[in-house]
């Protein structure tokens, strides 16, 4: 998992700006379903259903220490 987070805490620090939310939103989508499927696999989970049960959003970021990759972007308006 460390190897992971190095690597998606990196792709958001490069693409994290202006309004990249959507382009994060699909990102973070995509991870938590990967390893979502990586510990169904590891655990022999054979229903999708059950494997949204046993490792949800909350239990990956809090039991396992998924990055948590940032859906809004904090860029600055210049005022003039």
């Amino acid at each position: 998992m460390c190897t992971l987070n190095r690597s998606v805490h990196g792709w958001c620090n490069y693409f994290h700006y202006r309004n990249s939310s959507t382009a994060l939103g699909g990102m973070k989508w995509y991870i938590e379903e990967r390893v979502r499927t990586h510990l169904m696999r590891r655990h022999k989970v054979r229903f999708r259903g059950t494997g949204f049960k046993r490792f949800s959003s909350k239990i990956l970021y809090q039991q396992y220490g998924l990055y948590p990759v940032p859906t809004s972007a904090k860029w600055k308006h210049n005022a003039l």
